[in-house]
């Protein structure tokens, strides 16, 4: 019995890079941003259908079922994320406002990064002056 409850197999980096390949992504170090829009002018969803074979031998059966089944370009960045995750990577969507337009934009990066902002330290003193 697989102790994931995701992959019978777990993803190896060849698996990783076809992915990122079929997202214009270099590799998981690759911090380019992507939008739904570039993963049509890269024919991503075509490319992940011909992995598909290939993607099958990492999911268990019943989860094939539901994320290889009518793929849609949705479908395909929860691949992504799934497969990248086990390399404490994850796929982060912002959305962002180009040229007046609202798009999701998504961008690869570690998992220890995950927080974009700067930490606040909660151990700070303030000092209060009252005096005018």
């Amino acid at each position: 019995m697989p102790k994931n409850q995701l992959f019978k197999i777990k993803p190896d980096s060849y698996i990783v890079n076809g992915l990122l390949d079929a997202f214009g992504i270099g590799d998981l170090e690759d911090s380019r941003f992507f939008t739904k829009q570039n993963m049509i002018e890269l024919d991503t969803l075509d490319k992940i259908i011909d992995m598909k074979d290939e993607l099958q031998t990492y999911y268990l059966p019943c989860k094939s079922k539901i994320y290889l089944e009518s793929l849609t370009d949705k479908k395909c960045l929860t691949i992504l994320r799934q497969f990248i995750k086990p390399f404490n990577y994850k796929c982060l969507g912002i959305e962002k406002s180009v040229k007046g337009q609202k798009q999701m934009t998504y961008r690869v990066i570690p998992r220890d990064k995950e927080q974009l902002s700067p930490s606040v330290n909660e151990n700070r003193e303030y000092v209060i002056d009252f005096s005018v």
